[in-house]
């Protein structure tokens, strides 16, 4: 991605260019500090695998009555499954959210590369935006693609020709892709676009119907008063020390494909009524989403330094930037999202590495944000509110004391907008830790989980968004509504759950 960006060229030096800001265009609107605003949330959205409904454009939908006065929408990853393919934009991301596009009613003609948007359409990087498919399998992909046409079950897996390649598909449709601009235009493409000024530097000026281009694969803005800091949390997750062993993942990623086949062999009966064939879609991407992260880690021992594993330059961007932001009595409030949770309590998520590393960088940088601060930070947190997605429901979790400074936040998911919904753990709500003792404790709790077979919506798999209100004044004040929409054999149902006032 450095490459992509032009990341550190000496002409973007030259020119006192921060590429992890941007400035979002307000044209005649004047925004102050203190003012009220809302803004919307996607994640886990980027499937076209269903024929008689589709559950991302369905969220659309919800969210569509909500976006007018929308100040931005964020989209918490995994943006097109199942690896990021460009041939796979169309279908899952230009045709549900064609309302967010310039020139949207051309969403069957227009080139998803260089995609522009007419409201601000923000992302993070999900796993599956940077997956690649193995050889085999895209040759099974690619080579059967035509015939697929005529299988509609084969069609439905989300797989062309190509992967991501490593997430260039996303950077070609979100991120201002600096290399494959001429040299000679470098300096007049800076200048036009990059024009906009925040604390003595010049960033990204990102204006909708005009350049809608992310400056960096994360970054940085500011809207009312409130920074947003946005991460790529995919290279900030490392290995579990304890599952380092290839020859045990490779035995476990071969288990994992032995399964896959069964449920393929299953697939092809001609039997199968829409409801089982959906229920085993749901297993066999519970399977896929595995099997590609056994992938990654296995790719990640293979060809990286252990001192490579994590993006310490991002840690310490982050680090510093809270630290700049508390420091500035402009600033009242603080937002975080990423696609990686560091609390969740969904079945097939809370207990996976990933979710445990990104716990302990995030408690490493607000600990050093705290230590930096001391006695400048009063009673605020590090953060105020974070916002991921890659666990496929929407949650709303409160950390308790946790003997570190993540204490006491609000952490919500908001990946349920379209792809494999999946349930709460049988476990329950309460997040536990062992202490040194010896001795398990409580550090956070599920104040509301909404998936799969939700019970308030008997039983009915329930995809959701997400409407974030900021209120006008000091202190901040946030409060969340779900959009939610329920689906069985009968066809959808909205839901309006009570909105949620977040305890700061």
């Amino acid at each position: 991605m450095a490459a992509r960006v032009c990341w550190n060229h000496p002409e973007l030096s030259r020119q006192g260019i921060d590429q992890t800001r941007l400035v979002i265009d307000q044209g005649n609107d004047t925004v102050g500090i203190d003012d009220a605003f809302h803004f919307l949330v996607l994640g886990d959205s980027g499937t076209g695998r269903h024929r008689l409904h589709s559950p991302p454009r369905r969220i659309a939908e919800r969210l569509l009555p909500h976006k007018s006065a929308a100040a931005f929408l964020l989209h918490t990853g995994d943006v097109v499954y199942l690896v990021g393919a460009m041939d796979q934009y169309r279908a899952n991301f230009l045709r549900p959210y064609r309302e967010w596009l310039h020139y949207g009613k051309d969403w069957k003609t227009i080139s998803p590369e260089g995609l522009m948007f007419n409201q601000p359409f923000l992302p993070v990087l999900g796993n599956h935006d940077y997956y690649d498919l193995s050889l085999p399998v895209a040759l099974i992909a690619g080579l059967t693609l035509p015939f697929r046409r005529h299988l509609q079950w084969f069609d439905d897996i989300d797989a062309g020709w190509r992967g991501s390649r490593q997430g260039e598909a996303y950077a070609c449709v979100f991120l201002d892709v600096l290399n494959r601009i001429p040299p000679v235009k470098l300096s007049d493409h800076l200048k036009l676009h990059y024009n906009a000024v925040w604390d003595g530097h010049r960033c990204l000026r990102y204006r909708p119907g005009v350049n809608t281009r992310l400056p960096n694969r994360y970054y940085r803005f500011q809207h009312a008063g409130v920074d947003v800091f946005a991460l790529d949390s995919n290279t900030l997750i490392t290995p579990d020390q304890a599952t380092n062993n290839q020859r045990n993942l490779r035995r476990d990623l071969r288990t994992l494909e032995e399964r896959q086949s069964v449920v393929y062999r299953r697939l092809a009966s001609s039997s199968l009524d829409e409801n089982h064939r959906d229920d085993l879609f749901d297993e066999l991407e519970t399977l896929q989403e595995e099997c590609f992260d056994l992938q990654r880690q296995i790719k990640q021992i293979n060809q990286l330094k252990q001192s490579e594993w994590v993006d310490h330059e991002q840690l310490e961007w982050l680090k510093e930037g809270l630290i700049r932001s508390h420091r500035d009595r402009s600033v009242r409030g603080r937002i975080l999202t990423m696609h990686h949770p560091a609390y969740v309590t969904e079945k097939t998520k809370c207990g996976q590495a990933d979710t445990k590393a990104i716990r302990r960088q995030m408690r490493d940088v607000f600990d050093a944000v705290v230590l930096a601060l001391g006695e400048d930070l009063g009673q605020a947190r590090p953060v105020d509110l974070v916002l991921s997605g890659h666990a496929h429901c929407l949650e709303v979790i409160r950390s308790h004391d946790t003997g570190h400074a993540d204490s006491h936040i609000n952490w919500v998911i908001c990946g349920g907008s379209g792809y494999g919904l999946r349930a709460q753990r049988r476990e329950g709500a309460e997040l536990t830790e062992q202490t040194v003792d010896g001795n398990s404790k409580v550090v956070a709790t599920s104040e509301l989980f909404i998936g799969r077979n939700w019970p308030a919506a008997g039983g009915r798999d329930s995809y959701s968004g997400l409407r974030v209100d900021i209120a006008e004044g000091r202190p901040l004040s946030i409060r969340l509504t779900p959009l939610v929409s329920c689906r069985d054999s009968n066809g959808w149902l909205d839901a309006d759950p009570e909105s949620i006032r977040l305890r700061m």
